[in-house]
């Protein structure tokens, strides 16, 4: 796929993402499907974390000119944001998140945008956590990831709601 189909792709994805979660109530934001992790307000902010993940890894792809290199996520993060997505986000909440994850795809499709034509297929060595094998990961490999983490997440908003709705009467 080129680059331009794959950042409309992206663009479209987030689009059918943001539709979906603006169906979601505000009273609903914090529903957590017994024994999950993911509270239907959690989505936005999983979303959003997964770009900016995402956006800084390109950034030191491209700046350490697509060289091998190790992604390592620190512990405390990791029990930051499982917090986060457990706990979801409330009315109040909701605008920030909504620019913040407006913002962090914006970063990406710019980061994508920025790079010359013939780096947006040119795959760094990426050692993803304690892996003893490098994962080829370029732009164009980061935007098929991104694009299909929205689609996986919007009939699972739908679903959420659902079950929201029939747990509340």
């Amino acid at each position: 796929m080129s680059r331009e189909a794959a950042l409309a792709a992206f663009d479209e994805a987030r689009d059918r993402f943001l539709a979906a979660f603006e169906r979601v109530p505000d009273d609903a934001l914090g529903f957590l499907k017994p024994g999950d992790e993911l509270a239907l307000g959690g989505l936005l902010p999983h979303v959003t974390w997964g770009l900016e993940q995402y956006g800084q890894l390109l950034d030191t792809i491209v700046a350490g000119g697509f060289g091998e290199m190790r992604k390592r996520l620190e512990p405390a993060e990791l029990e930051r944001i499982a917090a986060v997505v457990r706990r979801g986000i409330d009315a109040e909440g909701r605008p920030a998140e909504l620019g913040s994850l407006r913002e962090a795809h914006a970063h990406l499709a710019g980061r994508v945008r920025a790079l010359p034509e013939a780096d947006y297929e040119h795959a760094a060595p990426v050692f993803y956590g304690d892996a003893a094998e490098a994962h080829p990961t370029s732009a164009a490999v980061i935007m098929g990831w991104m694009t299909g983490h929205y689609d996986e997440h919007v009939p699972q908003i739908a679903d959420l709601l659902t079950e929201a709705e029939a747990a509340t009467g």
